[in-house]
Formats: C-alpha cells, sequence, structure tokens
C-alpha cells in the first residue's frame, strides 16, 4: 500500500503548512493599507511635549497689547496691586536683612546685590529702618516680552521715612535718610514657559528729591 502512505504523507505536509501560515502570518501583495498604517502609527514613537498646556515662542515686542496677547490671563490693575504690595514687602524686607523674604521677591541677580548691600551694613554694624508714609503714584512705564520674559518697567511715587543708626543706637545722618520723597523705577520680570504666575523685581533705579 505504497501509494496510499505517500496521500497519507501530502495531506500531512498540506496541514502543517497550513498551520504555520496561520500561526505566523504571511504578507501578499494585497496587504491591507487601512490596517498596515494601523499597526505602524501604534509603533511610531512620537514626541511628547514636556508642558502641553504651554505656548512655546510667545509673540515678542512691546506694550501692554503684547503682553496681553501672550498670557491672557493678565490684568494691569491687578498687576499693579501687586506691585504696590511688593514695593513695600521688598523695602521692608531689605531694612530688615530677610534674605529669605527677598529671595521670594526678587530675581537671582538682583538677590546678589541686595544680599551684598545687606551684609555691609551688618558689618559696619548699622541698622536700617524705612516707613512708607505714602505711595502717591504707581504707573506702567513699559512692557515687553523677549525669549518668553515679560517684564514690565513701573513707577512709584512715594514718601518714605529712611532711618541709619550704628551699634550704640545713634542716629547717622546721610543724604539719603530723613523725610525723603523718591521717585523709584523697579522692573519686574516673568517666565511665560513656567506655571508660576508671581513676577519677581529684576531691576531697581531711584531719583531722589527733597520734601
Amino acid at each position: 500500500m505504497p501509494f496510499i502512505d505517500i496521500l497519507i504523507f501530502a495531506v500531512i505536509a498540506v496541514l502543517l503548512v497550513l498551520r504555520l501560515r496561520s500561526v505566523l502570518g504571511q504578507k501578499t501583495g494585497f496587504e491591507d493599507p487601512v490596517r498596515g498604517k494601523e499597526s505602524a502609527e501604534r509603533f511610531e514613537q512620537k514626541p511628547v511635549p514636556i508642558r502641553p498646556d504651554v505656548k512655546v515662542g510667545a509673540n515678542e515686542g512691546h506694550g501692554i497689547d503684547v503682553l496681553r496677547r501672550a498670557d491672557r490671563s493678565f490684568d494691569e490693575v491687578q498687576f499693579l496691586a501687586g506691585a504696590k504690595a511688593a514695593f513695600g514687602m521688598i523695602l521692608s524686607a531689605y531694612a530688615e536683612g530677610d534674605l529669605a523674604q527677598l529671595k521670594r521677591l526678587l530675581t537671582y541677580d538682583l538677590l546678589q546685590s541686595f544680599t551684598q548691600s545687606i551684609q555691609q551694613r551688618v558689618s559696619d554694624r548699622e541698622t536700617l529702618a524705612i516707613k512708607i508714609e505714602e505711595i502717591s503714584h504707581v504707573s506702567i512705564l513699559n512692557a515687553q516680552i523677549s525669549d518668553n520674559i515679560a517684564s514690565i518697567t513701573v513707577d512709584f511715587h512715594s514718601v518714605q521715612i529712611r532711618t541709619i543708626t550704628d551699634d550704640d543706637g545713634n542716629v547717622i545722618e546721610d543724604d539719603g535718610t530723613g523725610k525723603v520723597e523718591l521717585v523709584d523705577i523697579w522692573t519686574f520680570e516673568r517666565d511665560l514657559t513656567l506655571s508660576d504666575p508671581n513676577w519677581k523685581l529684576a531691576e531697581t533705579e531711584s531719583s531722589e528729591d527733597e520734601a
């Protein structure tokens, strides 16, 4: 019965081939393009944005309108109220030598400058007291955005009483002491790519007039 044996082996061989094709699959010239595309997309490595909520490359330029377009939450009245409050807190922290408070309110470079001034005052064994009697005027002089860093320059007009005393409590007379009217030009900055909404003081200028 050799013919029957050969037929049986042939059937077994065909069944094995069919089994292997069902397990391993096959690729033909008529492969479904939609399924092939879906498979490729599943395994394609796509970059994931670190901060999907931040629009990188904010508009650059000068003016409040540019800032409003880059930061929809910006409110001029609210900002000026915050700047006015920061004005008093920064002067108070500077006079008291409160570096922890200043670290929250100043940029790194300005913090270093304030720290050196405070350390020099401590070395000279002097004490500074600042009392703000009145802030008569606060306004925005300029606003701009560069490299996603927003900066706003603010004009402060205030009346302050400044007193410097030595280690024995004696008052030290100085051009900047006593009751003075001051015009301070402060520039605040904020990185628009960060979620932190707080502004920090980055630069200060001041001119002094006698009351």
